[in-house]
């Protein structure tokens, strides 16, 4: 049995030294120990240096867990009134929805049956609100939430982060993640508009009793930040944190005739650092392209601009037509018409340069971007136009679907959501 010290014992040399050069010998690579090596065991040179690379990400491995009980430390310090069990809970929750993303792999998903679902893609899943149900799909197929609801008229936006749902002929709004609700308000007056950023914040549009649209900033901790009070219909907003940036697409009447008014504001404090009006045309969409450009849609013309919001490019009149189809991502912005009995496709990529200004020899019932394609739904299923194709019967892929909404998974895959079931196609590279 080990004996132990003697009161009197002399220190030994470890134990005599100070403690700041005990906490600095904690980050000092170990010294190596001595060893014989024979020329065909080793090589005198390698050894020397895996053994200094080996001390190197011993010190980084230890610097990194000091930051880290840092962090902790003070994270608990400044924020221990937010961290509660259900906060936890959730943000758990929420991380395993998310995780199936990367796992993901493709397959028919079987809902309950409603003709009046709107669908839109979320964390690489499938999310849907109906006048008495919202579900979230994440890309496994497996449901991670199945609320009831009631609504009338519900519509929703999603970003990475958030799914809202609002209902135009009711007051309230909601936030949820993969498998809850998050946060919810009630309004004076109907939602009439909504949109989300990446970081979490959003943006409402509702109106009052003496004003036809108030817009309102929430942050990314639902506080509200700022408001604006306008008097014009709003018919679309997005928002763009990387640029601090809010544009309003609106409807007035101006120079006598109706005209489309751009408003790009300031996130921060809502001043208006832009306006651009054009007679004549009637709103339809906007929004920001994932190259730092920006895109307007009406009834006449797409206009691309660039980042300082001077435009750039715009395409044919087709206001002479029908329209049957657009959509306006990040992706890309497209419309198809019908003109002079022509069904004519209208497309710009990521970078706003044309993609596609031709007709095509079916009908169109919808249409989108991702990467250089171009999606178009007809009665017989989902085409892809490749307008770089070397070979002109490359050019056109087609698959059969059935009737439903398409989304654009990527640049080969198309999800197509009906009544009960959403079908995945996916075209070969």
């Amino acid at each position: 049995m080990k004996e132990k010290k003697q009161q009197n014992e002399p220190l030994s040399e470890n134990e005599k030294k100070p403690l700041s050069k005990k906490i600095g010998r904690f980050f000092q690579p170990e010294t190596q120990k001595e060893k014989v090596l024979r020329h065909e065991d080793f090589d005198a040179a390698g050894d020397v240096y895996y053994a200094g690379v080996s001390a190197i990400y011993k010190v980084a491995q230890r610097a990194l867990w000091l930051v880290f009980i840092l962090f902790m430390i003070l994270s608990i310090t400044f924020n221990h009134a937010e961290i509660t069990y259900d906060n936890f809970y959730y943000l758990i929750k929420d991380f395993s929805g998310a995780a199936d993303y990367d796992g993901s792999y493709y397959e028919t998903l079987s809902y309950e049956s409603d003709d009046r679902q709107n669908f839109i893609l979320y964390r690489g899943g499938l999310a849907s609100v109906s006048p008495s149900k919202i579900f979230v799909f994440t890309a496994t197929g497996r449901r991670t939430l199945n609320m009831t609801a009631s609504f009338s008229s519900p519509f929703m936006e999603s970003s990475n982060k958030y799914i809202l749902v609002y209902d135009t002929s009711g007051t309230t709004f909601s936030l949820y993640n993969s498998f809850a609700r998050v946060f919810t308000e009630t309004l004076d007056y109907p939602v009439t508009n909504a949109a989300l950023a990446e970081d979490g914040s959003f943006v409402i549009v509702s109106s009052t009793a003496d004003r036809r649209s108030v817009i309102t900033v929430y942050n990314r901790s639902f506080k509200k930040a700022s408001e604006l009070k306008a008097d014009y219909f709003v018919f679309d907003i997005v928002v763009s944190r990387e640029r601090n940036t809010l544009a309003i697409l609106s409807y007035d009447v101006g120079n006598g005739t109706g005209r489309t008014t751009l408003s790009v504001r300031d996130l921060s404090t809502l001043e208006e650092t832009q306006a651009l009006h054009f007679d004549g045309e009637f709103p339809i969409s906007c929004g920001f392209l994932e190259n730092q450009g920006f895109a307007i849609m009406t009834n006449r013309h797409i206009r691309i601009f660039d980042k300082t919001m001077e435009e750039r490019d715009i395409s044919d009149d087709y206001s002479s037509g029908n329209i049957t189809g657009y959509s306006l991502t990040p992706e890309g912005i497209a419309v198809s018409a019908t003109v002079d009995s022509q069904t004519m496709i209208y497309a710009f990529d990521k970078d706003g340069k044309v993609l596609y200004d031709e007709s095509v020899d079916f009908n169109v019932s919808d249409i989108g971007v991702f990467d250089s394609y171009v999606f178009l739904q007809t009665e017989n299923g989902v085409e892809r136009l490749n307008p770089y194709a070397k070979k002109e019967g490359e050019q056109i892929q087609s698959l059969p679907s059935g009737d439903g909404k398409m989304l654009i998974y990527n640049h080969k895959t198309v999800l197509v959501c009906g009544e009960s079931k959403a079908e995945y196609l996916i075209f070969q590279d």
